[in-house]
């Protein structure tokens, strides 16, 4: 034990010493601290569009609410009172838009994952949802190709190479520097030595991904003692990373090659499970299940809600009563009747379209997260997304709040809209109380 010890101790006055390995460390750790505070500073723009809009909302409705108790023994008030308490025209003679929101997770900053690539926020009316929400513009495909420099892209991408620095020579090192015969005289094996030296290799990447994980709770302004179980998620998936990418470095040095090779092989390693596997996997699942095109299914939305006008209002009231009788009045006449039950129908087919899409999306994520394990990066970037709530599955849940939330406003929209009523001062205040 005393060897070990005395071994690993002068072990770690030769790492301290090693100018290259410093300035890798310090690469890292710089790349880190960047990749923190561009995080931060990605979250902080989101929030202050969000911030932005949430007030604009507010103020919008303030000023409604202003007029919805204007005097109306002025002509020019009584208009302006008729227009905010119209259900039908909201305000300036246009539908009120509400705005939801997406806020950010206490360590978003730290993994963006796709929320820089999906709206944080959708502003829409009681009309068609589905033409407002699944219409919008396609993400910028430099960005989905360049992905984001973020803390969690440092420890997938960055760290790997780190443990493959420390490891490389670590058999070699001693065969090539003539020490390898003095280590084999010693009482204990060659083996344990050898192991010795690499947990002390591994514990030194561990403190140095725990330190950058707290200084990024740290900078992101989040407090330690209140997330300390989302710390520790954070840490264990890491750990974990690179224990894998240790035992995989273990294997190259338990070959016995020379430094060079050991480094080429270690490097090579490194491009195919980050980067050549990943590519091989996303080619083998578009093979076996492919990605629909959004492009597509946005345009036959768009078709199938320019064509839905040319539809008699007949079909669309028969159509629109059967699913919604508690709106059903007998008014087959009225213009704005018709206007928003042909709001209704387009919804409703047109989330038939996006749930075909969607469909087709889950069994290339489900076939995706059976082989993710052939490529860690992949799987651990998308568990640090998962606990981060930064992935696909996050902004689902959102766009369902958004669906939930547009389904109260058209109830009560639509109660009055059906009843030929305007809206009460209750109702108002019951819309404020939603924003």
């Amino acid at each position: 034990m005393k060897t070990i010890l005395h071994i690993l101790s002068f072990e770690w006055k030769v790492l301290t010493r090693n100018n290259s390995l410093k300035a890798i460390v310090l690469v890292v750790v710089g790349a880190g601290i960047y990749g923190i505070y561009f995080g931060k500073f990605e979250i902080d723009k989101q929030e202050h569009r969000i911030s932005q809009v949430q007030l604009y909302e507010q103020q919008q409705f303030d000023s409604l609410l202003v007029w919805a108790r204007l005097d109306t023994a002025v002509a020019d008030n009584k208009k302006k009172r008729q227009a905010a308490l119209s259900p039908s025209g909201v305000g300036w003679s246009k539908h009120f838009t509400y705005y939801l929101t997406n806020d950010a997770h206490s360590t978003a900053g730290l993994c963006l994952g796709q929320r820089d690539l999906y709206p944080v926020y959708y502003g829409f009316n009681v009309t068609d949802l589905a033409r407002q929400v699944n219409t919008g513009e396609l993400a910028n495909p430099m960005k989905l190709f360049t992905g984001n420099f973020d803390l969690s892209y440092v420890f997938v991408f960055l760290f790997p190479l780190l443990i493959v620095a420390l490891f490389y020579n670590l058999y070699s090192g001693e065969k090539e520097g003539g020490t390898l015969s003095l280590l084999q005289s010693q009482s204990t094996s060659v083996r344990m030595i050898l192991v010795s030296r690499g947990l002390l290799r591994l514990f030194i990447v561990w403190a140095l991904a725990a330190l950058l994980l707290l200084a990024g709770f740290i900078i992101q302004g989040e407090s330690l003692g209140e997330h300390l179980s989302l710390f520790w998620q954070w840490l264990l998936i890491i750990f974990g990373y690179c224990l894998i990418w240790t035992i995989l470095m273990g294997i190259v040095v338990w070959l016995r090659l020379s430094a060079s090779l050991s480094a080429m092989l270690g490097f090579g390693v490194w491009l195919v499970f980050t980067l050549v596997t990943p590519a091989l996997l996303n080619l083998f699942v578009l093979a076996n299940v492919p990605l629909p095109n959004r492009a597509d299914m946005i345009h036959a939305v768009r078709n199938h809600n320019d064509q839905a006008w040319e539809k008699p209002r007949s079909f669309v009231f028969d159509q629109f009563y059967s699913n919604n009788p508690q709106y059903d009045q007998g008014d087959t006449t009225s213009f704005h009747k018709w206007y928003y039950a042909s709001f209704t129908l387009m919804d409703k087919e047109a989330n038939a379209l996006k749930a075909q899409y969607e469909m087709q999306v889950g069994k290339r994520n489900a076939l995706l997260e059976k082989w993710e394990w052939l490529a860690p990066a992949v799987m651990v970037h998308e568990r640090l997304s998962r606990v981060s709530c930064t992935d696909r599955h996050s902004h689902q849940e959102f766009v369902k709040e958004v669906h939930n939330y547009h389904d109260e406003l058209k109830e009560l929209y639509y109660t009055r809209i059906f009843q030929n009523e305007q809206f009460s001062m209750e109702d108002l205040r019951r819309l404020k109380e939603m924003l």
